[in-house]
């Protein structure tokens, strides 16, 4: 149920739901069967309540909306991903951030945790807005690549064949946040900053892809940086592989000049807390494998690491 409440603030949107993938019978018999009677009672309560409620115009999408978050001072909007959705919902969603940010990532040795939690008690853990996964870690839950946060070296180890990072906070002036191509630039970059996160380049500057094509697909989590300099988190509903995801990046008009592939399948996980919206998303689609037995939005993978982000003060 999505509604935009007007009353008492500028208007918000609320999300109460967890996704559930178009193929379980239950999701097609909730759509299908009681979505009218959902959208009249929705229509009852708005005029009710003086607000405008925002209902899909079929019984399996959602209207297309744009929700602005003026906590982060960015948006969030889904693309139709549907030319390269090979199971699950064809959805990918967008948060875009149009202000400074800090990306700080989180392990859960470093945080003095009992173990790797969900990413909603990650949420809790940091007091962050918004928690997204980070990248893959070994079979012992240590990160694969350099992780830095607040200076501080969670993981020192670089990853010699991951050519992406994530870098926020600078130190003496260098340019505020971004995605960098080890390719092309120097590894000693990581010392001019406070947070780092290394993980594999999916798309660079030249528009070429650099992963290889391959049937394996899984939900994605990707961080990616526009010509304008923001950062957007991407995350997809639905399972797809690595290069249909970076020549599709180039056709969805949103200026993707670098991208990196952060760890995917049900360790993809976004988490959005703020005063206008509360929303979690969770993986359901691993590489190779069906949807867990578990059923829709019921997998809640424990992450070991996961990036938190702050507004960055101007």
């Amino acid at each position: 149920i999505w509604h935009l409440n007007g009353a008492h603030r500028p208007r918000r949107l609320t999300v109460c739901l967890k996704f559930a993938q178009s193929s379980s019978p239950n999701y097609r018999w909730l759509m299908g069967k009681r979505w009218p009677l959902i959208a009249l009672a929705i229509l009852v309560l708005a005029s009710a309540a003086s607000t405008v409620w925002l209902v899909g115009d079929t019984a399996h999408e959602l209207q297309a909306v744009t929700v602005s978050l003026a906590d982060l001072d960015a948006e969030l909007f889904h693309l139709d991903a549907s030319s390269i959705t090979r199971r699950g919902p064809p959805r990918v969603w967008v948060l875009r951030f149009n202000s400074r940010i800090e990306a700080i990532p989180y392990h859960y040795e470093s945080s003095s945790l009992d173990g790797p939690q969900s990413i909603e008690a990650w949420q809790k853990t940091t007091g962050a807005m918004v928690v997204i996964n980070a990248g893959q870690f070994d079979e012992e839950l240590n990160y694969l690549g350099w992780l830095k946060a607040d200076g501080k070296w969670l993981s020192p180890h670089q990853h010699h064949s991951w050519m992406g990072l994530l870098v926020s906070g600078p130190i003496r002036g260098h340019p505020w946040a971004g995605v960098i191509d080890l390719k092309q630039a120097n590894p000693n970059v990581v010392e001019n900053y406070r947070h780092v996160v290394q993980s594999m380049m999916l798309l660079d500057d030249q528009a070429q892809p650099r992963v290889r094509d391959s049937d394996r697909s899984a939900c994605r989590t990707i961080i990616a940086q526009d010509q304008d300099g923001r950062i957007l988190f991407m995350v997809s509903e639905g399972a797809v592989t690595l290069a249909d995801l970076a020549r599709w990046l180039l056709t969805t008009g949103l200026g993707i000049s670098r991208a990196m592939n952060m760890d995917g399948g049900i360790e993809s996980q976004l988490a959005i807390h703020t005063s206008e919206l509360e929303l979690s998303l969770y993986g359901q689609y691993g590489t190779g494998t069906a949807v867990f037995d578990a059923g829709a939005g019921q997998i809640r993978y424990p992450l070991p690491a996961v990036i938190a982000v702050r507004r960055a003060k101007q």
